[in-house]
């Protein structure tokens, strides 16, 4: 007889799914820019910027129910999800492509492969940011004895964010592309482009904290989970939970 998995454990699996859901849908959505007018201001940004804004949101959530070790898991968890795919691709790229094909072979790999170094450039952002991001989340939770979930969530969301965009842009829409021939973007317009998702990524930050908020009272209520940090007691030498 199969057993029933408990509510805990359905809990994690679920916020992981969309986590991992998430971040694979922006690696593909990344390679089309899209514009804000806000005034006179025009912010320029990546179309994948709110579906990996909310990757951190869930990694939060993860965080702060489950803890920093099953955080840590769900983004290493993510870094193998994403080789997977690109591993998908590499496959797909080298299949023999048929005369009844609905695409050229050149429009085929033009699209998969801008996805491709998206992927990459994705990959070692993520892989920075999200380690960062956690680190700062427990900081953050140690330093205010387990108050204050929107202080945490948005001071290490909103650094981690900036290191994100920064490395990810840089790489994606400048270096990587001049390695794969295709020509990256002058430099004026990185600085524009990370500006602009930098300033869209702050706005989706201050506005996903109810959603943080909803998604550790639903997920602890499911689960019957209690807070982890009940009596959070602080190492005076370290300054770190004992």
């Amino acid at each position: 007889m199969e057993s029933d998995i408990d509510k805990r454990t359905a809990g994690l699996i679920a916020l992981v799914s969309l986590f991992v859901a998430s971040l694979t849908a922006s690696n593909f959505l990344a390679a089309k820019l899209f514009k804000i007018t806000i005034g006179d201001t025009m912010l320029i940004a990546p179309a994948a910027v709110a579906a990996y804004a909310l990757t951190f949101t869930f990694t939060d959530i993860i965080s702060e129910v489950y803890g920093r070790k099953a955080a840590g898991l769900a983004v290493k968890l993510g870094f193998a999800t994403q080789l997977l795919v690109l591993a998908y691709i590499l496959v797909a790229v080298k299949l023999p492509i048929a005369p009844i094909s609905p695409v050229s072979e050149e429009a085929y790999q033009s699209v998969i492969f801008s996805g491709y170094y998206i992927i990459i450039a994705s990959l070692i952002a993520y892989l920075i940011s999200q380690h960062h991001d956690i680190w700062a989340f427990h900081l953050w939770k140690t330093k205010t004895r387990g108050k204050w979930l929107w202080l945490r969530n948005n001071a290490s969301t909103m650094v981690s964010q900036l290191i994100d965009t920064v490395i990810f842009i840089t790489l994606a829409f400048s270096v990587l592309p001049s390695l794969f021939g295709a020509g990256g973007l002058p430099l004026e317009m990185i600085t524009s482009i990370i500006i602009g998702q930098y300033s869209i990524k702050i706005m989706i930050a201050l506005l996903d904290t109810p959603l943080v908020y909803l998604g550790v009272y639903l997920i602890r209520n499911f689960a019957g989970i209690e807070p982890i940090y009940e009596n959070i007691e602080i190492n005076e030498n370290t300054g770190y939970l004992k």
